[in-house]
Order: C-alpha cells, then structure tokens, then sequence
C-alpha cells in the first residue's frame, strides 16, 4: 500500500484528498522508521519535534515515564496506540513539548513527520491545517477523556486501545 492509500485512512488525515496528501509525503522530513520491543519512541519533557503515525505494532502512552527517584509510583498507562493512529501531536501545537512517554510494545513501523514541515504546510495550504486540525482536536478530546477517567477511578491503567484505523 502507498504512503498516500496509508495516510487516506488515517484518522487525522481522512479529510484530505489525494493531492493534498502527496504534500504531506513530499515533506522532506516525512520517513518511515521502525522501533524495537521496549525502544522509547520519546520521553516526557522533550521537544516534540515529530509527529508519527503508526503504519504496524503497538505503542504504549505513558505518564510518569521520566527518569525519576525509585520512591515515586510505577508510570500510569494512558493508552494503547494502534494501526493508523497518530502519536506525538505536540509537535503541531505549541510549546512543542511532549507531555508523556512512547514506548514500542512490539516492533514498531511509522511514518514520522516534521513538525516545523508541517506546520510549515499549514500556512502555505490553510485548508489542510484546518482539516487536521479538527481532525486532531477529537483525537485530543478522546485522550483527555481517558486521562479524566483515570483521574475519577484512582486506577493505574485503564486498558483502552485507541485502533480508529479505517482501512478495509
């Protein structure tokens, strides 16, 4: 499957057509990379300077992740991210700073995407910017309401897979 037939059913990208989606793979920054069981993809508190997209595998969002003193509690699980889904979209709004941890649950493929290049795409096509952005905006909503109930239970983890893949 093309680059372009992945991202057409992708849960940000599905508002776009074909030729805007060419833009998106034209990027010079846009590549695919792979990521080993238990490689951190990125850590809380780093730039956010890439956004991913998840093409096969399975990664883990988590809080708490950080290098920290062995007294503090073990990382909360935040989500499970699956095929087709994005990750890391700190790198399309400010401070660009990564609030939580990724981490591969099994070899990871992904389509990694500069944020600044993409940002970049926003200006130059506002109407691209504006479909991701609404598209991003539930994909937001939907983790902040995962980390609501985390909140509200007092649980660790709630084992909530996000797959939002479309394809057939």
């Amino acid at each position: 499957m093309s680059a372009i037939e992945f991202l057409k059913r992708c849960e940000i990208f599905l508002g776009l057509d074909n030729s805007d989606l060419k833009k998106i793979v034209d990027l010079p920054s846009c590549q695919e990379k792979t990521y080993q069981p238990e490689e951190a993809i990125f850590h809380a508190g780093q730039t956010a300077e890439h956004l991913y997209v998840l093409i096969e595998g399975k990664v883990d969002l988590l809080a708490g992740a950080c290098t920290r003193p062995s007294k503090l509690p073990e990382p909360t699980l935040i989500t499970i991210i699956g095929k087709g889904s994005i990750f890391g979209w700190p790198a399309l709004v400010p401070p660009h700073i990564f609030s939580l941890t990724a981490i591969a649950k099994a070899p990871v493929q992904v389509l990694v995407i500069g944020g600044s290049d993409i940002r970049n795409l926003f200006r130059l096509h506002p109407h691209i910017g504006y479909e991701i952005t609404q598209s991003l905006l539930q994909v937001i909503a939907s983790r902040f309401r995962i980390i609501e109930q985390l909140l509200v239970t007092g649980k660790r983890s709630i084992l909530f897979e996000i797959p939002k893949w479309t394809g057939r």
